[in-house]
Parts: C-alpha cells; structure tokens; sequence
C-alpha cells in the first residue's frame, strides 16, 4: 500500500506537474489540498467543485492523515480515487488540453488555480474506420498500361489457353496475380473455368540501356519529365494519380527518377546552348566576319516569391532565384546562358534541428550553391552567367536590362576576368521598364 499510494501521489492531472502533497499533521482542520491553501480553496464543497473549461464534477478531496504520539502510527480516513475521464480521441483531446512551453507535457488552459482530481488518459491513435463510410462494396482502381501490348497480351492468352486446356470451350480469365513496376505493371492470368495459369506479361515499354537485368519504364521517366516541366512537385504529381484511383510510385522511386530526369535535362540544355553559339559562329564566318565578334544579350533575373519584401521578417522574400540570358541578335532571342541560386536544403536544416552545426553549402547531399544568410543579387548571377559564357569564347558587348538590375556590372567582371581588363559591357535600357519610368515621370510632373 505505501508504494501504490507513493505511486498514486505523483500521477498528472489535468494540469501539469500539479504534485498532490499529502500534509502530516495532528490538526485534521489544518492542512494543504492539492496544492492550493485552506484559506484559498474555493468556498463550495470539494464534491461540488467545476472545472472551468470542462464543466465537470470532481470527486471529494485527497485523504488527510492523523499524526498519533507515536511517529509510525499513520491512519488513513475517507481514501479517495482519482477520477479518470474515457479515453479521447486526438480531436477531442485537443479541446480538453495543450502542448506546454516545453512541448514534453500537456496542460489544461485556465485550470492552473483549480483543486482537481480529474485525470486524462492520452488520446488514441487516428484510425482508419472513418475511411469504411467512402468505401463500396468493390473497390475499383484504374491502371495505366499499354494499349498494344494489352492486345497482344488477350491474342496470347487465347492461343495459350486453347492450346493447354483444349476441353474449356468459353474460358473466363481473372487477374491471379498483378506486380506495380512505378505506373507500369506487370500481370498474371488465369482461367477460373480450368487450370490454367498464364505467364508474366508486361503492360509497359522498356528503356534500352544496353546492360543485362531489369529495365525501367518508359511511363515513368515520361510521367517525371512532364512533372518537373511543371508547376507542381512530386506529392502534388502523387495526389492527381490518388484522385484518379491510379496507384502511384513511392516517394522514394519518384524522387530517384527526378533526379536523374533532372540531370538529363540539365545536359540537354547545355548542348542545346552549345549548338546555338555554334551557329553565330557560322553565321559570322558566312557574313565575312571573325567568328567570334561580340554578340548582344538581354538578361534579367526571376525569383520564386511575387514580391522581393515580407512584412513578417527581414531581409528577401525568397530563397531561389534564376537568372537568364538571351541572344538579342534573332527574333528567336534563344537562350545562352542561365544560372540558379538556391539556398534550401532540406538535409541541411534537418541536421541543425538535430543540433549539429552545419552550415550549406559545405557538408554532404547538399542542394543549396550559397548560404542562407547571403542576399540574392543579380550581380552575382550576370558574374556566373557571363563565365559560362566566356567559356564558349564568346563575348559580349551590349546588354539589355531593367533600370534596378546590375547584372550588367558582373557580367563586364566576367569578361574582363577571362578575356580582357578593358573590356566594357554597354547596358540597353528594356523599352517596356524605360515606358513605364517615363509615364510615372509624366504623372508626377506639374504641368
């Protein structure tokens, strides 16, 4: 009994940390209830108090003991139990109570001063019963396969199953058995009127890498190809396939193939700005020109946030930002150069949640090229953008920007760095930036 009643002393209520001490005196008027004072405990009997928040009824005080002459002689009268409340759900558990300060324990909002035994029990796990009401009776699903070789695949199962089980006149195939490879599956039959079971036929395309072993799907390099050409991510690409009951790929197997999508995609690009240096080349040779006489370029700068400031914290309001230049010597104003400024890393910030000091972009997995202190400018991208220039040995001499960007400035540091120290980048004004200074200049103006 006196390592349950120690043990019951120090069970949470509704309160935190609210310790029940249990005063020794010979006084029985005399004495500390759930530790609030005699001459602060509510006027109103203990069986009739309320708590604030929950309206509802408390069970009588804790017990008092009497201190007889002899000092092991304890007496315990009127024992009372706590009174613990069913088991709630996360839902209703968040009406009852909150996280603390130090997020290790829960307390009850405006009950800090409240004399009370009731107890509650930590709420259950989410079910998925609420999932039962939204399911029919037979749960449909949509798979994404090829249509020829869903066709050569019911031509095979007749000639199979005619060949195999020549007594079953009318067969009646079933799916036996069904293997997901990312959106593209591969598929078991059989006939429930006989015995006959089918070989594995795959319903997608293969990618031929030339190397023995199991291939991946065209569908999926595919499906992450148009993901990344779009405005969404790969839990936003996984919610479309859930909503139209099409299975979708793990995250982990999407986030592989991103990857490497994503550096193909990347090659493409630079081939494709080679191939257009290439052709000025060409076309300078053919104009009785040096082949590599200077260019014009416009170039400007785009970040992930609409608006650059934030009223809620200093500094930028983004944390990504590309910048793109462009040949302004065709109507076709093909693209010769980009660069990327990325300060997010998730391995990053999970690692100094864990309280490791890691600074980006200097550790392994690292996603980000700056720190996350350092402000964007477009200086630094005309600098990057004119060094990739620079390496396909082609120089620039005039450069369309916007009245507020200084692309320009690292775009001449570039050239002068690689090429020559005298040389100069004149800057362009864009005509729709320098239209709109002169029609607020006109609005301004006393006329």
């Amino acid at each position: 009994m006196k390592g349950k009643r120690k043990r019951n002393q120090y069970k949470v209520g509704n309160q935190a940390h609210l310790l029940r001490f249990v005063s020794l005196t010979t006084d029985q008027d005399c004495g500390v209830n759930n530790s609030v004072a005699p001459s602060t405990a509510p006027s109103t009997p203990p069986s009739t108090q309320v708590l604030k928040n929950l309206s509802m009824q408390v069970s009588p005080a804790p017990p008092k003991f009497k201190l007889s002459n002899s000092a092991t002689d304890l007496a315990t009268k009127n024992t009372t139990e706590s009174v613990w409340l069913p088991r709630l759900t996360e839902k209703e558990f968040k009406l009852y109570s909150k996280e603390s300060y130090d997020k290790k324990s829960y307390v009850a909002p405006q009950t800090e001063k409240c004399a009370t035994t009731v107890k509650l029990l930590r709420p259950h796990k989410l079910s998925d019963d609420y999932l039962d009401e939204y399911l029919e009776d037979k749960s449909t699903e949509n798979r994404t396969v090829d249509r020829d070789l869903n066709i050569l695949m019911i031509n095979s199962l007749i000639i199979c199953h005619l060949n195999k089980s020549p007594k079953c006149v009318v067969p009646h195939f079933e799916l036996v058995q069904e293997t997901q490879w990312g959106l593209g599956w591969i598929w078991k039959m059989k006939c429930t009127n006989c015995k006959f079971i089918s070989e594995k036929y795959k319903l997608f395309r293969e990618i031929d890498t030339g190397r023995a072993g199991r291939k991946s799907a065209t569908i999926n390099y595919g499906f992450q190809t148009g993901v990344i050409n779009c405005n969404i991510g790969n839990d936003s690409a996984r919610l479309l396939l859930t909503s139209s009951c099409i299975p979708p790929m793990s995250k982990g197997t999407m986030q592989r193939i991103t990857n490497t999508v994503c550096d193909k995609v990347v090659k493409l690009a630079e081939n494709e700005t080679e191939q257009v240096v290439e052709s000025f080349r060409k076309r300078n040779e053919t104009l009785g020109l040096n082949k590599n006489s200077p260019i014009k370029l416009q170039m400007d700068g785009t970040y992930q946030s609409v608006h650059i400031k934030s009223r809620h914290k200093m500094g930028q309001n983004a944390s990504q930002v590309i910048g793109i230049a462009c040949e302004n010597e065709t109507d076709n104003h093909d693209i010769i150069g980009f660069h990327l400024v990325n300060k997010l890393c998730w391995v990053g910030a999970w690692l100094r949640g864990k309280g490791y000091d890691i600074e980006c972009p200097n550790h392994e997995y690292c996603t980000s090229n700056t720190n996350r202190h350092d402000p964007l400018s477009e200086k630094d991208l005309g600098y990057e953008i004119g060094k990739k220039i620079a390496k396909l040995d082609l120089l620039v001499d005039y450069c369309t920007t916007d009245g507020d960007a200084k692309s320009v400035q690292g775009l001449q540091e570039a050239m002068q760095e690689i090429f020559d120290p005298l040389w100069s980048v004149n800057r362009l004004a864009d005509t729709i930036h320098r239209g709109q200074s002169q029609f607020r200049e006109v609005l301004r103006a006393k006329i």
